[in-house]
């Protein structure tokens, strides 16, 4: 399973994730997915707590928007 490495790349997130490797750089951008680039300022990396965080937020924002109102 990719969740097994570190550190993943745009197109690794994006397949866990469901989303196409643009969707994936909107997150980055808006601030909702945490990567950071290499030494050369140019692949993105995301570190798998990043990607376990993400997941876990959309989740808890998922369950509260379908919870009935009582």
């Amino acid at each position: 399973m990719i969740l097994d490495k570190k550190i993943l790349n745009i197109s690794e997130a994006a397949y866990i994730l469901g989303i196409s490797g643009r969707g994936v750089y909107q997150l980055i951008h808006s601030g909702k997915l945490c990567a950071y680039k290499d030494e050369n300022n140019y692949a993105w990396h995301i570190p798998e707590e990043a990607l376990k965080h993400y997941m876990a937020t959309r989740l808890t924002e998922m369950n509260t928007s379908t919870s009935p109102n009582r």
